[in-house]
């Protein structure tokens, strides 16, 4: 089944093409898996980690869209409205990096105990030693990188409410 890439669609399962992550792989050096379907798989997970993993700034801007982009954003400091009807292209290329991680072997759904082991994990070509495997959610530098202004907050903040 094709990615539907539909910017607010209500079916909407991806932010970037199977085109656009193969032209992005390649600039990488990255080989990518050996069909369309599982790429596409790959893409539908890394979009469906973004949407839950991350809370963005502004609001959804169509009702139904099944994505959390595009937004409704206006950065009053910093005077950068996003266009309606625009996904960042960091919001795309984070997506592709997540996607390319599931293909080496990342579970961003796992759930993760917070005990110490002694055992090594492999993803990819990464591999963190046991003594110092981390506790709780595990944290992709990379993506946090790319959403970098357009997530709520950031690592180790809370988002603070005027009351």
């Amino acid at each position: 089944m094709a990615l539907d890439t539909t910017i607010g669609g209500a079916s909407a399962d991806s932010y970037g093409t199977l085109a656009a992550y193969t032209v992005y792989a390649l600039s990488r050096g990255w080989t990518l898996a050996a069909t369309d379907a599982l790429n596409e798989i790959n893409l539908r997970v890394g979009a469906m980690y973004l949407d839950r993993k991350y809370s963005f700034i502004g609001l959804q801007q169509y009702q139904y869209q099944a994505r959390s982009w595009p937004r409704l954003v206006s950065d009053l400091v910093n005077d950068w409205p996003i266009a309606p009807d625009v996904i960042p292209s960091a919001i795309t290329y984070a997506q592709f990096e997540m996607a390319f991680l599931i293909q080496g072997g990342l579970d961003p759904f796992a759930t993760i105990e917070s005990s110490a082991t002694s055992e090594s994990i492999k993803v990819g070509p990464i591999t963190i030693a046991g003594d110092t495997l981390p506790t709780g959610t595990p944290r992709v530098i990379a993506i946090e990188g790319l959403l970098n202004g357009y997530i709520i907050g950031g690592v180790g903040q809370v988002k603070l409410v005027r009351g």
